[in-house]
Formats: C-alpha cells, sequence, structure tokens
C-alpha cells in the first residue's frame, strides 16, 4: 500500500462537486484553514474514529470483507506514518475528515470515500472533541491525585507543628500545620469529585448520531462506543452533536474551580515566604531572580500559579459564548474546539508545579511557634474558658 505524500492528487471539495463553483478565497483563509489548523491537533483521534467507524461497518456487513480490509489497512497505515505530511492537508479540499477522505480516495479510488456511510462530519467531530478532551482530562486528574498525596504526606510530616491562623490577613486562632494542610486537602478532594462527575459525562460516544436523526444504515454504536474506549453512546442523536456544548462550558468550569482552590493555597505560601512574614522558604530550584537585583529569591511557580486561576474565570465564559439558539452550527464550534486541551495541560502544568512546592517547602518552625502565641490569638480560647457551663 502506498505511503507516498499526494501531492499530486487534484484536491477537490464539497463546494466544486455541489455548488459547481469554487470556494472564495476569501472562505479557504478565513474559514477553512483557522478550522483546518485547530484540527490538526487531533488528528490522531480522527484517524482512530475512522478506524473504529470501518471496523463496524465491516463487522455490520455494511462493507464487504475485502474492502473493509483495504479501508483499515490504509488507515492503519496512515496512523503509523507521518500522518500530517500524508494527508498533504489543503484548506480548499475542507475539514480534516474530508482531508482523510481524500486521501482514502487516492489510495482506493473512489469507494474511499466510503468510509463517511452511515456518518456525519457532524458526529464525527464531536466523538473527537470528546477524545481529545477525554485524555487532556485524565492528565488534570491524575495532576490533582498527585497533589492530595503529597499535601497528606507533608501534613504528615509537620504532624502537631503549631503555626497562626489567619482571617483577613489578622491573627485569629492557633492551629497546626497539619490541620491547615489538610484543610486544602479536603478542596482538593472536593475538585477530583468535579472532575471525575465531569469525565464520566464526557466519556460518551456520538459516532452513530449523524447530522441530526440518526441513519437508517443497521450500524452498531455500541461497538464503536466500545473500540473507542467509550462507556457507551449518547441516547440522543440530536444531543450527540450540536446540542451537547455546554460539556465545554462544564469542563471549564471544573477547571477555573480546581485553579482557583490551588490558587489559595499558592496566596498563603507567597504571602508567608515574603521578607517581612518569613513563614515558610520556597526551594531555590521553583524561584527566579532578578536581572538588576541578585538578593531576589522571586517565588516565581507560585506566581505563575495564581496568574493562571484568574486568567481561568474567563474559560467558561468563551465556551458560553457559542451557545446559542437552533442556529448553532460547527463554524460556531470551531472557535472554542482546540481551547480546552490547552487548557488542560496549563491546568495539569499549575498542579504539578504546587505538588513540587509542596514536597519541598520548608515551614520555619521556631518562627511559627512563636507567631502563634502573638497578638492575643487565644482570646477566644481564654473567654471560652471564662464562661462558667450551663446548669
Amino acid at each position: 500500500m502506498s505511503n507516498r505524500v499526494h501531492a499530486k492528487h487534484p484536491h477537490s471539495s464539497l463546494t466544486d462537486a455541489r455548488l459547481q463553483t469554487r470556494a472564495s478565497s476569501l472562505l479557504v483563509t478565513h474559514v477553512n484553514k483557522v478550522e483546518l489548523d485547530d484540527e490538526l491537533v487531533s488528528i490522531d483521534q480522527y484517524v482512530l474514529t475512522d478506524l473504529a467507524h470501518a471496523v463496524m461497518l465491516t463487522r455490520t456487513g455494511i462493507f464487504d470483507a475485502q474492502h473493509g480490509q483495504n479501508m483499515v489497512k490504509t488507515l492503519l497505515s496512515l496512523r503509523a506514518g507521518d500522518t500530517a505530511s500524508m494527508l498533504a492537508s489543503k484548506p480548499e479540499v475542507g475539514t480534516l475528515g474530508l482531508q482523510i477522505e481524500n486521501y482514502l480516495e487516492h489510495e482506493l479510488g473512489p469507494r474511499g470515500r466510503d468510509i463517511q456511510r452511515a456518518r456525519s462530519r457532524i458526529d464525527q467531530k464531536a466523538t473527537n472533541w470528546r477524545l481529545i478532551n477525554r485524555a487532556s482530562l485524565t492528565e488534570v486528574i491524575q495532576g490533582l491525585v498527585a497533589l492530595g498525596s503529597q499535601i497528606l504526606e507533608t501534613a504528615e510530616r509537620y504532624a502537631g507543628a503549631l503555626m497562626p491562623g489567619y482571617t483577613h490577613l489578622q491573627h485569629s486562632q492557633p492551629t497546626t500545620i497539619d490541620h491547615y494542610l489538610n484543610a486544602h486537602y479536603w478542596a482538593v478532594s472536593r475538585n477530583l469529585s468535579r472532575l471525575f462527575e465531569a469525565y464520566d459525562r464526557l466519556n460518551l460516544s456520538p459516532l452513530g448520531g449523524a447530522a441530526y436523526s440518526g441513519t437508517s444504515w443497521p450500524i452498531d454504536r455500541t461497538a464503536t462506543a466500545h473500540y473507542l474506549g467509550f462507556d457507551r453512546p449518547v441516547y440522543n442523536a440530536r444531543d450527540a452533536g450540536f446540542a451537547a456544548l455546554d460539556m465545554g462550558a462544564e469542563l471549564a468550569g471544573v477547571l477555573a474551580a480546581t485553579l482557583s482552590g490551588i490558587s489559595r493555597l499558592a496566596s498563603d505560601l507567597n504571602y508567608w515566604s515574603s521578607s517581612e512574614v518569613g513563614l515558610v522558604r520556597i526551594h531555590s530550584s521553583l524561584c527566579g531572580t532578578s536581572s538588576m537585583m541578585p538578593q531576589k529569591r522571586n517565588p516565581m511557580v507560585l506566581e505563575r500559579i495564581r496568574g493562571l486561576a484568574g486568567s481561568a474565570v474567563g474559560w467558561s465564559a468563551s465556551q458560553l459564548g457559542v451557545m446559542h439558539t437552533a442556529t448553532s452550527t460547527d463554524v460556531d464550534q470551531s472557535y472554542i474546539h482546540n481551547l480546552l486541551p490547552s487548557q488542560c495541560f496549563e491546568t495539569a502544568g499549575a498542579i504539578s508545579l504546587l505538588r513540587e512546592v509542596i514536597a519541598t517547602v520548608e515551614f520555619d518552625l521556631p518562627a511559627m511557634q512563636k507567631s502563634s502565641g502573638q497578638h492575643w490569638s487565644t482570646a477566644s480560647a481564654v473567654a471560652d474558658s471564662l464562661v462558667p457551663p450551663m446548669e
């Protein structure tokens, strides 16, 4: 089977065939190319979806055995090689799904376009979106589990060590380092629960929902869901495509809540590491310095976490902005299609940074113990002891 770049193959588009005219260069540049560039990030997911679809079409008898075998072999060869170069994608052909169809037609002849049988770009794209975001969300979940474990480990290392508790940046009541850290562990735990719940809703297969009302072909949606590692198909064909736009907003919101939670811990450590307070010391490998002031030890990783948490507040708003009405289309979705993977990557990175901070942080125990007894921080306990018990 040929793996050559099909640069000489004449690139045709749906526009050429259906509308009997060439697409405007403005449409190609400002619509097709923008959408294609976003989709190329998930190129492996597109080929995986095609493989699952081809196997299902063969097993259900929609493809004969030889045709199915040829289709699967060609897709496997495409995936094993330099996929992007082999496709030689051109924006005038259209979206990534059409680029792969074009490649299959070149390799297998006109029957190569059979890959789109019993399927629409709508359910295809929705499936690929879920695949790439499932992998991205998994990295966030794994990182948060590791952070929770590290918080507990550090809390155990400093168990019973006194420290001042703060409200409004003022001494409130004495506490211990392990009690303080455990409070943040529970916040991490809640966000983990939110992530797991979002993952369960994400891990459903839209494939087979087609454009709106499903397909009359005798497909097996449960089989393709199984091949791609989904728990089950999305039951409603309409919901499999456009109607599930709320998934992006939910995931972005959970990421923002997660970052907000870890930012509170990062902000405390950032304040406590200041020259005036000096209760903790951040490891030098996690600090930066100044180009002018050589004495500086800037806790840059903590500042990065805090800054990212502030930026994440707008992530859900971007997703919600494309959730319109019945007029919504896949062109709307192209503006948010590729946002979540990078946001998951940044979130997972911030979580890993904080885990390293917690693993290496040094608490100044004598200073913390001394500070915990100052500024009348035991006043409420003294007041309680002066009030006689009720008879």
